[in-house]
């Protein structure tokens, strides 16, 4: 698609439309677009762009230096603009130029020179965009591919935009046609293509209501007739191999399903309701071969840290954190990096969450007499060389697991914990004296879990100063920053996140810090000494993660205390 400046100006102003005035650097405008009328000005209510009221222009005479290319996608975008009176040509050439001066695509130039609402670009881009997935677009799009103008931010795809659009229509559309083993097989297999982390089968008077956990947030996926929700619970347990008929107390189980040709393993939990069961299916990842800890977030100095630790003959290394917050994935990749032929790798957790080929790999026994402690007093003599301790939860493991760090075992295990510093004062109300934890602590990691913008809707927005302070950064240093947000599509289910980074906080236990842990000295002064050290903490991290664009400050915030 090919525009000319000269036919552009002759065109708008035949449609009683003037060009959009270039904003000055005295004027000021909100980051966020007002919304915009759909429908075009006209003389009776816009007698400033009525063409009695302007004097005339000569036409400036056509120029090479005026033709823009805009890429198939751009074009199905600026005809959905065009064709509802939203912007002019001329305004498509002045955000074509912004964009070539400041690295933006079409997408971000409109939204920055408040041509348009994001809301409504974001709606009129999915709704073209849609339309030409479905091959009915208005228009034939070109079939020779252009090469796009480098940016920063990842293209609209159509098929992404329409395969979450769909989930819930055919799901529901599902249960009314196909056999009952089909059904709860597409909500299994569904839920591992959105990237769900659990699901979960909730009871209620009307019915049953299916929920998947996507980036941490709940999402209502379907809703079940009552005339299927029980049989629906009862092939999940079918499943499982649980017992049907028991419904007044809490049963676990585990699935093992196909998935693209991976085993994937699916961990069940019942419990009961005063309207009839719930059931939450917690889908684990698949572990592939492990090249480093960068994919999970650290910093390049953060992960080669982790991979001295993980080198270290003896010694306990934990790592803190809340529930969900990433602390047992952070260890699989801990052992699978070290898992050898030459080691003995022993694991005792509650689940197996992962199944690791050369690990020898524990569950404990709640309802008979295997316990932590039980279990890892039973795994010391079997003369391991690495012991992973899925969560030191009483006194007693915590000081046989201390103890076996002393003895030449290198101990993983995680604990609750706010921050690396605080997770010391925790180890003391165990009941660990300070100079045994002195001697074995190698180092304590705090990780916490931020969702991360989402590609498809991500776009740009000037820092405000009082944000920058909230993030103790300096507005002078930082007086050009922008920053990143996700506006909410499809592809997203309207949140404007996708996917999950990891933030740590790495507290490497040196002379100077063992001999404050064997004074027992408090959390805040051990704080200040590993920051002095070089440390940086959870906050720290965060920011880095805002500055990157990777997530926002609402997100780092929710999860982060500042």
């Amino acid at each position: 698609m090919v525009i000319f400046a000269s036919h552009t100006l002759r065109r708008s102003r035949r449609a009683g439309l003037s060009s959009p005035r270039p904003l000055g650097p005295g004027d000021s405008h909100s980051e966020e677009a007002k919304d915009v009328d759909p429908l075009p000005a006209t003389a009776s209510n816009s007698p400033a762009t009525s063409t009695a009221d302007r004097p005339a222009v000569a036409d400036p005479a056509p120029s090479p230096i005026a033709t823009i290319t805009l890429t198939p996608d751009e074009e199905v975008l600026v005809q959905a603009l065009i064709k509802r009176g939203l912007v002019t040509f001329d305004q498509v050439h002045s955000a074509q130029q912004y964009g070539l001066e400041h690295q933006r695509d079409l997408r971000q130039s409109i939204l920055e020179l408040n041509l348009i609402s994001p809301e409504l670009l974001n709606e009129l881009a999915f709704e073209r965009l849609t339309a030409m997935a479905q091959d009915v677009p208005e228009k034939e799009v070109p079939a020779k591919p252009q090469a796009p103008v480098p940016v920063h931010t990842v293209p609209l795809l159509p098929n992404r935009t329409q395969h979450h659009r769909d989930v819930r229509k055919e799901l529901q559309e599902t249960t009314l046609t196909a056999p009952l083993p089909q059904v709860v097989g597409q909500v299994l297999e569904r839920a591992i293509d959105c990237r769900a982390t659990d699901i979960h089968f909730d009871s209620q008077e009307t019915g049953l209501r299916v929920r998947y956990r996507i980036d941490g947030q709940l999402q209502d996926i379907l809703f079940v007739e009552p005339s299927m929700a029980t049989a629906m619970l009862s092939r999940l347990k079918v499943m499982a191999s649980l017992n049907i008929v028991e419904r007044r107390h809490s049963q676990d189980g585990r699935i093992s399903i196909m998935h693209h040709n991976k085993p994937r393993d699916l961990r069940v939990a019942t419990f009961p309701t005063i309207y009839g069961e719930k059931i939450v299916i917690r889908i684990h990842e698949v572990l592939t071969a492990v090249a480093g800890f960068a994919h999970l977030g650290m910093s390049q100095e953060q992960a080669e840290v982790i991979d001295r630790l993980i080198a270290q003959p003896y010694g306990a290394v934990l790592v803190a954190g809340p529930v969900g917050a990433g602390k047992t994935s952070t260890l699989y990749n801990c052992l699978e990096r070290i898992n050898s032929p030459l080691r003995n790798v022993m694991t005792i957790e509650d689940p197996i969450e992962h199944r690791i080929p050369g690990v020898n790999q524990t569950q404990v026994n709640s309802q008979g007499d295997m316990g932590f402690s039980e279990g890892l007093r039973a795994m010391l003599r079997q003369d391991p060389d690495v012991v992973m301790i899925g969560e030191i939860r009483d006194e007693e493991t915590a000081r046989i697991g201390i103890r076996a760090a002393l003895t030449g075992v290198l101990v993983f295990s995680t604990l609750h914990g706010s921050d690396a510093p605080s997770t010391i004062s925790n180890l003391y109300n165990f009941g660990i004296p300070g100079y045994q934890l002195s001697s074995s602590l190698l180092a304590i990691a705090s990780q916490r879990l931020v969702r991360k913008i989402c590609p498809y809707c991500r776009v740009t927005f000037a820092a405000d100063e009082k944000v920058l302070l909230g993030l103790e950064l300096d507005p002078d240093e930082h007086r050009d920053l922008r920053l990143h947000r996700g506006l909410g599509c499809p592809a997203c289910f309207q949140t404007g996140y996708m996917g999950r980074t990891g933030i740590f906080e790495i507290m490497m236990v040196g002379e100077e810090l063992r001999d404050l842990i064997f004074q027992q000295i408090p959390k805040d002064v051990l704080r200040r000494v590993a920051v002095d050290l070089g440390m940086r903490t959870l906050k720290q991290s965060a920011v880095d993660k805002i500055l990157d664009g990777a997530t926002t400050v609402e997100e780092v915030y929710r999860v982060v205390s500042f």
